[in-house]
């Protein structure tokens, strides 16, 4: 994935590692810091998983539900 910088007007590659897996139905909001992903399915399984995503550091965290 990318990240855009509206200041710069460039993308920086994101680092992966550690990232949940891909979906979609889930739930997210962004706190202003970071961003919780929660739930959703990649068509086949539902996950049952939170997620915290820190854009400086591109770190993801798993939180237990």
């Amino acid at each position: 994935g990318s990240r855009y910088n509206p200041s710069s007007d460039s993308w920086q590659t994101t680092i992966t590692t550690g990232a949940p897996a891909g979906r979609y139905v889930h739930s997210a909001v962004w706190t202003g810091a970071e961003m919780i992903v929660t739930g959703g399915t990649d068509g086949v399984s539902f996950f049952n998983d939170v997620f915290s995503y820190t854009p400086p550091t591109t770190l993801y965290l798993y939180l237990k539900p």
